[in-house]
């Protein structure tokens, strides 16, 4: 045992206290390990991580298009930057836009087949890759870490933005 967790050590029922900043560190640094290696996967279908966020989510959740502030709000991005992101999109083919005939301000975003066949063979390769990265962990494992990682989610948006 470290010298600093042994200190820390809650002599009543043996349990280490790990200081919330430590906890934090070892996130940042599991969510860089993960974006370094999600970068390296996503470039063989020549899309950026936020790219393939917003094929997999106007594919598998809005099949129909989405606005762009739905789109923004679910990526958790700025609606300017939204914006460039779909501009890059449109120019690459992977998704269009599509105007309102009743309302010209009113623009929906949607997937394109070649969007659909590049996020496709991305989700079957994906789901391979996830469960290599998980695949140390027992499904118990990660139950758990999922129920901590939605309470997390839901407690940042709730109350730090």
């Amino acid at each position: 045992m470290e010298k600093s967790n042994r200190d820390n050590l809650d002599k009543s029922n043996g349990n280490i206290f790990i200081d919330p900043l430590e906890v934090i560190a070892k996130m940042t640094t599991v969510s860089e390990l993960a974006n370094r290696i999600n970068d390296e996967f996503y470039k063989q279908f020549k899309l950026t991580r936020i790219q393939f966020r917003t094929l997999y989510f106007l594919h598998v959740f809005m099949k129909e298009g989405c606005s762009l502030s739905e789109l923004s709000k679910k990526l958790h991005i700025s609606k300017p930057s939204s914006s460039n992101l779909i501009d890059r999109m449109v120019s690459s083919g992977l998704v269009t836009r599509i105007s309102n005939s009743e309302d010209r301000r009113s623009i929906k975003i949607l997937i394109t087949s070649k969007g659909i066949k590049i996020i496709e063979q991305a989700i079957n390769r994906d789901k391979d890759f996830r469960l290599q990265i998980l695949n140390f962990l027992s499904n118990e494992e990660r139950q758990t870490l999922y129920k901590i990682l939605v309470k997390m989610e839901k407690n940042m948006t709730e109350n730090f933005l």
